[in-house]
């Protein structure tokens, strides 16, 4: 296939130091020297200049468990059989000291919103941890079946409906109480606008798979190339992260380009000079939204460059795994999911340990839907 790497590198290389930052939001402005140009951007909340003091490192346990969260919380609905009540006391049963945290950890929610912005259709959890010099790359299968608190009552729905619900804040304050960790920042970037970055800035170099190549062409209307390292514009790259229907797996292969995606900006621009990151941001920045403050900003970027952040291990990965989900069709096709088996799963992961016990004889949510009989029961 036609190869238009060299051509484009000098385009693409600038696109990919701008998108690094939106991706990992840690790495948004590791460069940036100029506060007025930080100012520009589309801070929310904006001003918020000063960082809340939290606790640092490992929730501490008492001998009493009573900083501990009360983990074993289905064990305490057998015989319920509901998986309403179980989804909704595994949320609730969540505070602020029991979410695990470390001062060497890095949590940023990265949010791709559709055109209409109310779902986020890609929600991945991007980790950086310090000490291990690694990137973790967690995506959340959009279509986990969770509990939501809206401001109109409880709601059951698919993770990604969080955003048309409360937006940003209850997208975090969900994935805090489904997986039991400290989220410290988002970064959010429209569909459409992601689009029309990749084009403003020469589109991206990826790997793309030729029944992959077929399925953009079906759903973009012309040719896609295929092959190692093949030359996307915006509109094709764009429908390579969100194809789904070619795949087996449907979303689990998605959300892998999605991460291949990220793993591909993150590479390429580790060749970029910081003279080039201040002028080009004056183009995106209204496609970026925030939670992280101006002195936030300027802290991490410092922080990126003296380590060299951009230099750690990718790790990849999915929640819930297959060993934590069941396909379940009843209302609508949706992931039932073994929270606090994933949660644990996934701190372990992160942090290195979890502040999770899970009894060996205790009922998941999973166990309650394989073992119901109910079919079409799945949506309360």
């Amino acid at each position: 296939m036609n190869n238009k790497k060299n051509k484009n590198k000098k385009g693409a290389n600038n696109f990919l130091t701008v998108i690094a930052g939106v991706a990992l939001g840690f790495v948004l402005v590791f460069a940036i020297i100029s506060v007025d140009l930080i100012s520009k951007m589309n801070l929310l909340p904006f001003g918020k200049d000063d960082p809340v003091n939290e606790p640092t490192g490992f929730v501490e346990v008492t001998e009493s468990g009573e900083e501990k969260i009360a983990i074993d919380t289905l064990n305490e609905l057998r015989g319920v059989n509901d998986l309403s009540t179980v989804l909704k006391s595994w949320a609730q049963n969540t505070t602020e000291t029991s979410l695990m945290r470390s001062e060497d950890v890095i949590n940023v929610l990265l949010m791709g919103v559709d055109a209409s912005g109310t779902n986020a259709d890609t929600i991945i959890i991007a980790s950086l941890n310090k000490t291990q010099q690694k990137i973790y790359l967690t995506s959340v299968f959009r279509d986990s079946y969770t509990y939501i608190n809206t401001k109109y009552g409880d709601k059951y729905a698919k993770i990604n409906a969080c955003y048309a619900n409360g937006g940003a804040d209850k997208l975090i304050e969900t994935i805090q109480n489904d997986f039991k960790i400290k989220i410290d920042y988002y970064v959010s970037v429209n569909f459409e606008s992601f689009r029309s970055i990749v084009d403003t800035f020469g589109g991206i170099n990826l790997d793309v798979q030729e029944y992959e190549a077929r399925e953009i062409q079906k759903e973009i209307g012309r040719e896609c190339p295929f092959g190692e390292n093949v030359h996307l514009d915006g509109e094709q790259a764009l429908t390579f992260c969100r194809i789904r229907k070619c795949d087996v797996d449907a979303d689990i292969s998605r959300t892998r380009r999605q991460r291949q995606f990220i793993n591909a900006i993150i590479d390429e621009a580790k060749n970029i000079s910081i003279n080039q990151i201040s002028p080009l941001l004056n183009t995106v920045i209204k496609y970026v939204k925030t939670d992280c403050s101006v002195s936030e900003i300027i802290s991490l970027g410092t922080q990126a460059i003296s380590n060299k952040w951009y230099n750690y291990e990718i790790v990849s990965d999915a929640i819930p795994s297959d060993e934590h989900r069941l396909d379940y069709r009843g209302n609508a096709w949706v992931w039932i999911v073994d929270y606090p088996a994933a949660a644990k799963s996934l701190q372990e992961t992160i942090y290195g340990q979890s502040n999770i016990e899970l009894s060996t004889d205790r009922v998941s949510a999973v166990d309650i839907m394989r073992d119901s009989g109910n079919s079409g029961n799945a949506a309360p």
